[in-house]
């Protein structure tokens, strides 16, 4: 197929020409002030979206992979994995039709109704709740699990993760001052795929960008998921 209608025809990527355009000519320009780096060809277009998002190129220097990240993550969304995140924000930035490619399922569970009542009942945070509630009920298992906001959720990701719980790939871009780099440092020391923004810098904008920068690299088929997976 030609390439130009295969880009017309893919969710994945801009649904007109003057989008296709605009986006190509903004991804050019990160390409040349970015200037040298050592991402592989599957993790510079993450750090590409991100910083696209973001125009912050502080994110050149700010994000880290684990060894097959990349891999586990499409390999995690072509399988139709679902999507568990800790802020609405997320949920609503991520596109409907490209989460459509795959079937992928996003999740929310901070206003769910009994993490809310579990939450004022023992005195903690909605997001610790929901992690708890999400590995009661399993939702942790072979999911990609978004943190663009709360610290508290991604510690207690990684305590349930020590317990045995096993997402496919970890998105580990909280943002603030208490706790964030802590629980950033906890994750990358977890034994499962991982994608991190080191210290205090992250935040709901950059996952929904990694996302979909990893959704676009799926649908193109441009990481051969067969191969050995080198992530824990």
């Amino acid at each position: 197929m030609d390439e130009l209608v295969r880009k017309r025809q893919n969710p994945a990527h801009q649904l007109t020409p003057k989008g296709r355009a605009i986006e190509e000519e903004s991804f050019r320009i990160v390409d040349e002030e970015a200037g040298p780096h050592g991402f592989s060809p599957w993790e510079w277009p993450i750090v590409r979206r991100m910083i696209h998002a973001t125009a912050d190129f502080e994110y050149k220097d700010l994000t880290r992979f684990r060894p097959g990240a990349v891999e586990a993550g499409l390999e995690a969304l072509k399988g139709g994995a679902r999507i568990l995140v800790d802020a609405r924000m997320i949920a609503c930035g991520l596109n409907p039709e490209r989460l459509r490619i795959f079937g992928n399922e996003v999740v929310e569970l901070l206003s769910h109704p009994e993490v809310v009542a579990r939450a004022q009942t023992t005195g903690g945070t909605r997001a610790e709740t929901a992690v708890a509630y999400a590995e009661e009920k399993g939702l942790l298992q072979g999911a990609i699990v978004g943190v663009g906001n709360a610290p508290t959720f991604l510690l207690a990701l990684v305590e349930a993760i020590r317990r045995g719980a096993r997402p496919a790939l970890v998105l580990g871009m909280p943002v603030g001052f208490v706790n964030v780099a802590e629980a950033k440092r906890a994750l990358m020391e977890a034994p499962v795929p991982w994608i991190v923004t080191e210290g205090r810098k992250g935040g709901s904008t950059l996952v929904v960008a990694a996302l979909h920068a990893l959704i676009r690299l799926a649908a193109d088929g441009g990481v051969d998921t067969s191969r050995t997976l080198r992530g824990g």
